[in-house]
């Protein structure tokens, strides 16, 4: 059974994102709002990771633990996501795609440094955890494929990836 709810003096701000929103996932506003309070509700009800911790007062108010992270080989920040949902904050990034540091860049609201081999270490920010993507171009099929019929090296041969882990 479902109950109609009406509400008065949403902020303008809220009802231009909303709008805003819905336009893009292609919704009308029922759908959208319905969908949004139905998130809530499923995140409501999972268990919360630190919620055994026997350190609680090392857990933030929102039940995180507060830590700090550095992005490298970020992509569009996948790795990203998931660390800033569990509590983090990324205090530097660098991935050297100029396609997914314009796509990083619309996510996160910056840019992320390019090349790691031309970062000087003194710039790099302390971090509890360094996350790094793995540079899987000289070792997917697609890019051995590519590679191969390039008459190019792939793998750790590859001359710029490759050579990242040593």
């Amino acid at each position: 059974m479902s109950k109609s709810l009406f509400l008065r003096d949403v902020p303008e701000q809220i009802t231009t994102w909303i709008d805003t929103e819905r336009d893009r996932w292609l919704m009308n506003q029922r759908e959208f709002v319905i969908s949004i309070l139905h998130k809530a509700y499923e995140n409501q009800l999972k268990p919360n990771l630190f919620s055994d911790l026997p350190h609680k007062e090392q857990v933030s108010s929102e039940g995180k633990m507060p830590f700090v992270f550095i992005d490298l080989f970020a992509g569009i920040g996948g790795l990203r996501l998931g660390l800033e949902a569990a509590g983090g904050q990324c205090v530097f990034s660098s991935e050297w795609d100029k396609f997914s540091q314009k796509t990083y860049a619309a996510w996160y609201g910056e840019t992320p440094f390019g090349d790691i081999n031309k970062v000087n270490m003194s710039e790099i920010p302390d971090h509890d955890i360094l996350s790094a993507g793995f540079p899987c171009q000289p070792f997917s099929i697609a890019g051995v494929s590519k590679k191969n019929s390039l008459g190019k090296a792939h793998g750790f041969d590859d001359p710029t990836q490759g050579t990242l882990f040593f």
